[in-house]
């Protein structure tokens, strides 16, 4: 099972929070529409995509062929953390911000059927990311249909609940 935080974090700290990725010997990878991931050192602008990160220490990446020459990361058996962007939206009358969050799943199975563990070195580094985001974006508990969550909010972000924006 992965480890997450959830978020709603402003582009401003999305900025900070990648700059403190790279800060830490970290790359960020993109997948979009390109043939095969390709590294980043500034975050793409509008794009509700997922990015990856990663240190070349951890291991090699594993990609996958998904069709004519396109490749994406296996993030489950790759040495990657996910990071999906917070993401606001206008449909209509409708106003939404979608959660952002980091992601790793620390065990995967080998090609020999094995349970595998990924490295410490990734789990520390997750841990100081999400240690980042705790010490950077306000802590907000959710109750959600009777159970409680606990998710991280950017200031700027919980102002635009007041102008009817919804958080999903």
């Amino acid at each position: 099972m992965g480890k997450q935080i959830n978020f709603y974090m402003d582009e401003e700290t999305e900025v900070k929070f990648i700059d403190f990725v790279i800060s830490t010997g970290g790359k960020v990878l993109f997948e979009g529409d390109n043939d095969k991931p390709i590294y980043l050192t500034s975050l793409p602008k509008d794009e509700w995509d997922q990015l990856y990160l990663y240190k070349g220490e951890f291991g090699e990446l594993t990609l996958r062929l998904i069709s004519d020459n396109k490749y994406y990361i296996d993030s489950i058996n790759s040495p990657v953390i996910e990071f999906s962007r917070t993401y606001k939206r206008e449909i209509g009358k409708n106003k939404e911000i979608s959660r952002g969050r980091i992601w790793v799943e620390m065990k995967f199975w080998n090609e020999q059927e094995e349970l595998e563990e990924k490295t410490k070195e990734l789990e520390k580094w997750y841990g100081t990311l999400n240690r980042w985001i705790k010490k950077n974006v306000d802590r907000v508990d959710e109750i959600i249909n009777g159970h409680k969550y606990i998710t991280y909010v950017s200031p700027s972000l919980k102002e635009l609940m007041s102008k009817g924006y919804k958080f999903m």
